[in-house]
């Protein structure tokens, strides 16, 4: 969680979105505090073990669509707030056209 930029493989957007993952539990409506290419950090109340597999649904309201995902807890974090980073895995040719396109909208309105 220490990593500089140098050190990602993928550039990072905040955003106000939500997302709902499948784990231990399903759970809905989760923040993301940032996504990126490579996966996305949320807010929780339900911490998921490092390297569990879970089922997300990402929503992009600006272009009315969804994408579903499967993705592995790269990491957690229990204190001040709980927050898990997840890696997407297998993102599907849709998927990665969709969340390429919901960035840049994303990068061009902070500009």
């Amino acid at each position: 969680m220490t990593e500089t930029m140098d050190q990602r493989k993928h550039r990072r957007f905040e955003l106000e979105a939500v997302v709902d993952y499948t784990g231990k539990e399903f759970l809905l409506n989760h923040r993301i505090f940032d996504i990126s290419m490579g996966g996305i950090r949320i807010q929780t109340g339900e911490l998921e073990e490092e390297g569990r597999e879970v089922d997300l649904v990402v929503s992009f309201p600006d272009l009315d669509a969804v994408i579903e995902v499967k993705g592995e807890v790269a990491w957690i974090k229990r204190a001040p707030e709980m927050e898990m980073g997840i890696k997407f895995k297998n993102l599907g040719i849709k998927e990665h056209r969709l969340l390429q396109e919901y960035l840049k909208r994303v990068d061009e309105k902070k500009r």
